[in-house]
């Protein structure tokens, strides 16, 4: 992803947003967000049903009626559902959706946009740095896969910062680390950057064992007695 979509003019014109997701900042944002959040809950318990039903089975198995077993597992899970939700939702509400750099031209302020409201506007001399942790995956030798890169943002302010968030996918780390350094340079705030290499594991070879029908001892298996007379 190039550099300016995820580090790019907000809507007025007046800021500079660093984009980690789209929307949030406003309460109506924050209720497509809790939905959202019940909508992920809900797709993870439907990919445990492969498991729902071997429970049920088990419990068939072992003496339960098949009414009272799906009833059970039915319960609980709709109990997860609803202990667990309010919590992703929370989190789902409180992340940081973007960083807001004012004015846009040479910043003097910023402040978090969650996903429920902005924050208020803070200095920028409370801003430490803007860290770039970035992780490639090689290819093995003969691998015919490209390599996969990840980064991760962290905003270290004095009060502790946010991250790290995930930029997005395809996001450009060299051309976004410059994009920060003219942006915040005259600022003095540094953006730093860590690169970890590794190399794909090459998956082991599917063993030849086994056992095959015919060979030296089925050659001979058309003979026979033959007797005299």
């Amino acid at each position: 992803m190039p550099a300016d979509e995820v580090l790019r003019p907000g809507r007025d014109g007046a800021t500079v947003d660093l984009v980690f997701e789209s929307g949030g900042g406003s309460w109506p944002a924050a209720a497509l967000l809790v939905v959202r959040a019940l909508a992920m809950l809900l797709a993870v318990g439907f990919a445990f049903l492969p498991a729902g039903i071997l429970v049920v089975a088990v419990a068939v198995i072992v003496g339960a009626t098949l009414v009272g077993a799906v009833t059970v597992c039915g319960a609980l899970w709709a109990a997860a559902v609803l202990l667990l939700w309010p919590f992703l939702a929370v989190a789902e509400v409180r992340s940081v959706r973007r960083v807001q750099f004012t004015p846009a031209g040479a910043p003097t302020e910023l402040r978090f946009v969650r996903g429920a409201r902005a924050g208020a506007w803070a200095p920028i001399s409370g801003l430490r740095r803007i860290q770039l942790a970035e992780s490639v995956e090689e290819p093995y030798e003969g691998d015919p896969a490209p390599a996969v890169r990840t980064l991760a943002v962290t905003v270290v302010t004095t009060t502790g910062g946010e991250g790290p968030r995930s930029a997005p996918k395809g996001t450009d780390a060299d051309a976004l680390q410059r994009a920060l350094e003219d942006l915040l340079g005259p600022a003095g705030v540094a953006v730093v950057r860590r690169t970890e290499r590794r190399t794909r594991r090459k998956p082991s070879a599917p063993s030849g064992g086994g056992w095959v029908y015919g060979g030296s001892g089925s050659a001979n298996s058309g003979g026979g007695f033959s007797g005299g007379g």
